[in-house]
C-alpha cells in the first residue's frame, strides 16, 4: 500500500511540474518516470529512518517522498542546460 501511494505522489508531482512548467523539453512519461524514481527513493529512506516497514502508512514517508520526487525533477532540469 506505501509503494502504491509514494507512485501516486510522483506522478501529481511530475503532472504538476508539467502543468507549471509546459513548454520545457522532454516529454510527460520522462517527467513521470523520474518523480515517480524521486518518490521511491525518498520514501524508502524515510521509511529506513522511522519505521523501518515498508507496510505501514507513515506521514515522514509521505513528506520525503514529495521532496524526493521533487528534487529528481529540479536535478533533471539542471542537467538539461
Amino acid at each position: 500500500m506505501t509503494l502504491i501511494m509514494w507512485i501516486a505522489i510522483g506522478v501529481v508531482a511530475g503532472c504538476i511540474k508539467r502543468m507549471v512548467f509546459p513548454g520545457r523539453p522532454g516529454g510527460c512519461v520522462p517527467t513521470l518516470v523520474l518523480a515517480v524514481i524521486g518518490a521511491l527513493i525518498g520514501g524508502y529512506i524515510a521509511t529506513y529512518f522511522t519505521t523501518g516497514d515498508l507496510a505501514t502508512l507513515h506521514p515522514a514517508g509521505f513528506g520525503v517522498a514529495l521532496l524526493g520526487s521533487i528534487l529528481m525533477l529540479l536535478v533533471a532540469a539542471k542537467l538539461r542546460i
